[in-house]
């Protein structure tokens, strides 16, 4: 298995992109990012069976707007599982996101949803599995607490495949925002 380390690690450079699992990220200083999902932003092709995904930091969210749900998910290694850990420790795509790979199979146990309403936070400790399904506009600040050297992955059902080809210039940063004034109003 390769593993790069955080030494490797290259962020984003772009101060506001679309992120293949439906939200508008915005890097802000002090380690924040705002976040905004919107029901008609791209996801990528494989999203209802790839939303689970882990960090390689913890990090505090708090709603701004509408209602957040968070499902933590534990995942159990096997040699034989239902779904496959997906590394994405790979260098930057010319389309933004990481070469990603299967390194793994797992089998999935979701936690209770938990709800998040606007003025409320979580927290998320680094490596933890979870995925957060939206129904509507949701903003939340994200604030990045303990970073980690080990490198994120994503849980995908078995049998399907990644969308590796996912774009994250298909909007102009100019359209992008205009997704953010509009989850404001």
């Amino acid at each position: 298995m390769n593993v790069r380390h955080l030494k490797d690690f290259t962020p984003t450079k772009e101060t506001v992109s679309l992120h293949g699992l439906g939200f508008i990220q915005v890097v802000l200083p002090a380690n924040r990012r705002l976040h905004v999902w919107h029901p008609d932003l791209p996801r990528r092709d494989c999203y209802e069976h790839s939303a689970i995904h882990n960090h390689r930091f913890g990090f505090i969210s708090r709603v701004l707007k509408g209602t957040q749900v968070n499902v933590r998910v534990d995942i159990e290694l096997v040699r034989e599982g239902t779904h496959e850990v997906i590394s994405h420790n790979g260098p930057r795509s010319a389309l933004g996101g990481r070469e990603s790979c299967v390194v793994a199979q797992c089998n999935v146990y979701e936690h209770a949803a938990e709800r998040i309403d606007a003025g409320c936070e979580y927290i998320m400790q680094p490596g933890a599995y979870h995925h957060t399904p939206v129904d509507g506009v949701v903003i939340t600040l994200m604030t990045k607490t303990e970073e980690t050297s080990i490198h994120a992955n994503s849980i995908i059902a078995k049998g399907q495949r990644f969308h590796q080809e996912f774009d994250r210039f298909q909007l102009s940063p100019r359209e992008l925002m205009g997704f953010v004034a509009e989850a404001f109003l």
